[in-house]
């Protein structure tokens, strides 16, 4: 059977992420790119404005004769953040953005696994600083973003932009272990970029995003430091956690980059609000006529569930959800508020997407359809990616690479299929998949995403191999009332309809949510941990 012919959107070629800033600089120029509060003050930046912030941040950092040129960056998410990394594309560097929330001696770590040779910062971040200095004698070079930039004399010549030279070194998370240096180039991201406007279409005139993800990752800075520099579309970059509500209502987004969790709350709250408040029928009620109504090309989401998108700022038509599984529950949740959800799938090593899927069309419990400039193929139900945007290996880690990189495929480590129109499915981890005594291979998220949709108050689950058995470990949402004993009995009603191999025989209840990283993925290492401590 033929491969049905996907509709993508045109996208102007694009080879650097200096090009991209020339471009939006051209074609946006005093339109607004960046919006933040300082001193509770709203500032707003242009692409001017970003362009020659740049430059001039590039100018001082040019005039340091750096031997290595690899620039180590920690601070929080900021405009100044955004500028040091473009700062460090137009002078030919090498970006080394690090995770705030790893305590200094992962930090510090890693700027030695890079080879870093000058360390930026920002001001929250100065005792790290200080230690960074005390660890080198003094010896490598440091500047604090939130400081005015000076340098004596005429610019200097920037240098030729080379597309294909290292220019960002991004580490992994590690939820199993160390983090490992993905090598890319600005062919690598910028090439990504136009990959990701392929699937949706993104508006200049009327699209506003609220970044809330920490910007040293991947996908926040595919999505708020690249793809949104490209369409034009200003970026509000959010305070913290805390604000968000509030921030939603100040800048009423129409996007937003985030994982699952985020909309999942604000999904959450809607419904608890209206339990509260006795809506909560009116509001199935409300949702079921839209969905009727839609049915005849008529939307009535606005008019019917103005007060409840109110909550999300009125305008919020699309999250792009990534960084981890998303639930069709979730899918299904927020297109009742008319509020698109687009899945994809990417990894750090892949700058980071792989798969997106379509504004016009989303297959069901897929993470998307391959990319442009990138093909996936499995290999003993492992999926393996190569293309433009995908790394050529980790650096200074020629095991890991040799492992991971065969004959320019990269081994992604997710299990998964790819059905006949190269859409995307993932059934596990490789790392985490149980090997039974009697030889049966289970994938753990499989049965864990099963037993969420069949046991409402379970908050968390990760299911474990344990004397070749299963066990679940959970964490019970507190709002629930929910008890242990309901918990087992439920959990025995839901092996009733699971074949016996995939049936759960121990549960261990934790009494705080499982530790995780910063992409807000489990840390599986530490549950095993607490299980074994249980025992």
């Amino acid at each position: 059977m033929a491969k049905k012919e996907f509709k993508f959107y045109p996208c102007d070629e694009i080879n650097s992420i200096v090009e991209l800033a020339e471009r939006s600089k051209r074609l946006y120029g005093d339109s607004v790119a960046y919006i933040y509060k300082e001193k509770r003050q709203r500032v707003e930046k242009t692409y001017n404005d970003l362009v020659a912030d740049s430059k001039k941040l590039a100018q001082m950092l040019m005039r340091k004769n750096l031997k290595k040129g690899h620039i180590a960056l920690v601070g929080g998410s900021s405009y100044q953040y955004i500028v040091s990394y473009y700062a460090a594309m137009y002078a030919g560097l090498v970006i080394v953005p690090l995770d705030k929330e790893l305590n200094f001696d992962d930090i510090y770590e890693q700027i030695e696994k890079a080879d870093a040779d000058f360390f930026l910062y920002d001001k929250t971040y100065k005792d790290y600083a200080e230690l960074v200095k005390e660890k080198t004698d003094g010896a490598m070079g440091m500047f604090c973003i939130n400081d005015p930039v000076e340098y004596d004399g005429e610019d200097l010549p920037f240098p030729e932009v080379q597309p294909d030279k290292l220019s960002t070194i991004i580490f992994t998370s590690g939820t199993t272990g160390k983090g490992k240096g993905v090598m890319l180039t600005q062919r690598n991201i910028a090439r990504n970029v136009m990959a990701g406007g392929a699937h949706a279409r993104v508006y200049h005139e009327s699209d506003v995003s609220l970044s809330v993800l920490p910007m040293n990752h991947a996908y926040e800075c595919l999505g708020n430091l690249f793809l949104m520099v490209y369409f034009g579309v200003p970026v509000c970059i959010s305070s913290g956690l805390r604000y968000i509500a509030k921030e939603l209502q100040e800048y009423k987004p129409t996007m937003l980059f985030a994982v699952p969790l985020l909309p999942q709350m604000l999904i959450d709250k809607v419904w608890t609000t209206a339990k509260k408040e006795g809506k909560d029928k009116k509001l199935k009620l409300g949702i079921k006529i839209c969905n009727i109504a839609k049915k005849f090309g008529v939307d009535l989401t606005d008019k019917i569930l103005g007060e409840v998108k109110a909550a999300f700022g009125g305008r919020l038509r699309l999250v792009v959800a990534g960084g981890a599984p998303v639930s069709q529950m979730l899918v299904e949740s927020c297109k009742d508020l008319g509020i698109m959800v687009l899945t994809g799938y990417g990894l750090s090593e892949c700058s980071p997407l792989l798969a997106f899927n379509f504004d016009y069309l989303q297959k069901a419990d897929s993470v998307g359809r391959v990319v442009p400039g990138c093909e996936m193929k499995v290999v003993d139900g492992e999926l393996w990616a190569r293309g433009v945007s995908v790394s050529t290996g980790y650096y200074n880690d020629p095991e890991n690479t040799g492992e991971n990189f065969i004959d320019g495929w990269f081994k992604t480590g997710d299990m998964g299929y790819i059905d006949e129109d190269d859409f995307v499915f993932l059934t596990g981890r490789k790392k985490n998949l149980i090997i039974l005594g009697n030889g049966k291979n289970v994938a753990p998220e499989g049965i864990e995403d099963d037993i969420h949709k069949a046991i409402s108050y379970v908050s968390e689950v990760v299911v474990l191999g344990v004397d070749d058995k299963l066990c679940a470990a959970v964490y019970i949402d507190e709002e629930s009332g929910a008890t242990e004993q309901q918990l087992r009995e439920d959990i025995a009603k839901f092996n009733k309809g699971m074949p016996v191999y995939k049936q759960i025989t121990n549960i261990y209840v934790s009494q705080e949510p499982f530790p995780r990283t910063t992409t807000k993925k489990i840390v599986r290492r530490k549950v095993e941990e607490f299980v074994a401590s249980k025992k």
